[in-house]
């Protein structure tokens, strides 16, 4: 296992742990400390641990409740930035002053547009956010889907699939959300009369106004919706069975808690995963390597040996 990746392992676990974790805790359940002895593994973690502390991540050393022993455990509090809790109103004051001082330069673009587009949806009758030119260069479509947004506004548009197939889609918007290096529209599919996202890349032509209005529902988080992985990210999704051997059976528990699971007799975890981007999960598994099996459906199986085939062939 490459460093980066035990590195990931480590902080993921020491975010989700509701308590200290010790030494010997990392070396048996997080993968990538399963050194051949305790020597090897004191070295590869004195330069982890040296290495998030460089990084400025908060790794402090707590005792163990019940145990003679310190661990280790990352505050969620001091890792993730606080909720701001702007209003609409203060939000486009910050991003006119930020145009002013700093040009609209993108980095403060970006940031601004992200707290924009995900704060609570709260009406108001303040200054629209203006729109930098970077912005509109890269996503021109990001303007009228926002001012529909504000306007609670109804939209038409025509949409392509990954599949290549193009439909006409009416849209309530509830949400734009920036996610895995795209924006994506949330919101209700008219037509379907459901809750579903579309990449706002795939959107061609123009965003068309139907000329009805809507309200969006209360406490709706589009962020939530649209999944925090890039398998879960889609409008469509079905249900993947994957296996997480004894292994990582702990990141199962503390990452897929919510999902239909079973204990296998070994310890592992078999959970089924609601997937709208197979290619990107199946990614995924061959980067865990043999500690994690796709199980059913037979398609996803197929697909999953599709991606394997050139490297079995030159083996």
């Amino acid at each position: 296992m490459r460093r980066i990746e035990r590195l990931i392992n480590l902080i993921a676990a020491l975010l989700d742990t509701e308590r200290p974790m010790s030494a010997e805790d990392i070396r048996q359940k997080i993968a990538g400390y399963d050194q051949p002895n305790h020597d090897a593994f004191r070295r590869s973690f004195e330069r982890d641990k040296e290495a998030l502390r460089t990084m400025g991540i908060p790794l402090e050393v707590r005792p163990v409740p019940g145990a003679d022993v310190d661990g280790y455990i990352i505050p969620k509090d001091k890792y993730y930035l606080p909720e701001l809790d702007l209003e609409p109103d203060e939000l486009a004051a910050l991003r006119l002053t930020a145009s002013a001082v700093l040009g609209g330069q993108r980095v403060a673009e970006s940031g601004l547009m992200k707290l924009s587009v995900d704060a609570p949806n709260t009406e108001w009758n303040g200054p629209r956010v203006v729109w930098g030119a970077d912005m509109a260069t890269e996503q021109p479509l990001l303007g009228s889907l926002y001012g529909a947004l504000l306007d609670r506004a109804a939209v038409s548009f025509d949409y392509s699939t990954a599949e290549g197939s193009t439909s006409v889609r009416y849209v309530e918007p509830y949400g734009l959300v920036h996610r895995t290096g795209n924006w994506y529209v949330v919101g209700r599919d008219v037509s379907r009369d459901a809750v579903r996202s579309f990449k706002v890349s795939r959107i061609a032509g123009d965003v068309r106004p139907t000329g009805e209005s809507y309200t969006i529902p209360e406490s709706f988080d589009a962020a939530s919706h649209l999944g925090g992985e890039p398998w879960e990210i889609g409008e469509e999704t079905t249900d993947v069975t994957v296996h997480f051997d004894a292994s990582l059976a702990w990141w199962a528990d503390q990452n897929l808690a919510g999902l239909p699971t079973t204990t296998d007799a070994d310890g592992g975890r078999t959970v089924t995963m609601k997937v709208a981007r197979l290619d990107a999960l199946i990614s995924w598994v061959i980067g865990l390597g043999e500690h994690v099996e796709i199980v059913a459906p037979a398609e996803a199986r197929a697909r999953l040996v599709q991606h394997l085939s050139p490297f079995l062939e030159s083996a």
